[in-house]
């Protein structure tokens, strides 16, 4: 695959872990807590990404400007911290969590303005 397709699979993996962060907070925020086993599932997918975009990114420096792979850096840096915030919030009971409403906030908001500057770039270029 080359940088554009990698790009483009990259974003819709990105634009679907926005998604799914969102929902997740939105419950987060309604019910006051999760459960462990969503909680982990969202985790584990956000980690996934992140080990894929490690694992894609030398062949992607290769094809992107470097304005986009800064972007992208800024975008999977929010996903990382969405992970890492989703490894808190245990407390006394074993089989819900409190992740922080407001850290996962703020790296929805960081993920949201990264995807927004890649959109914006990409219809630029095509424009």
């Amino acid at each position: 695959m080359t940088g554009e397709p990698l790009k483009r699979d990259l974003l819709k993996k990105m634009i679907i872990a926005k998604i799914d962060i969102a929902a997740y907070l939105c419950m987060r925020k309604a019910k006051g807590y999760m459960s462990v086993v969503e909680t982990e599932h969202l985790r584990d997918n956000l980690f996934d990404l992140s080990n894929e975009y490690r694992e894609k990114s030398l062949r992607l420096k290769s094809h992107l400007a470097l304005q986009e792979i800064e972007t992208l850096n800024q975008g999977m840096s929010a996903v990382c911290s969405a992970a890492v915030c989703l490894m808190t919030g245990r407390h006394d009971c074993p089989q819900y969590i409190a992740v922080d409403a407001e850290k996962l906030e703020s790296c929805l908001s960081q993920l949201s303005a990264s995807l927004k500057d890649i959109m914006g770039h990409q219809l630029a270029v095509e424009t």
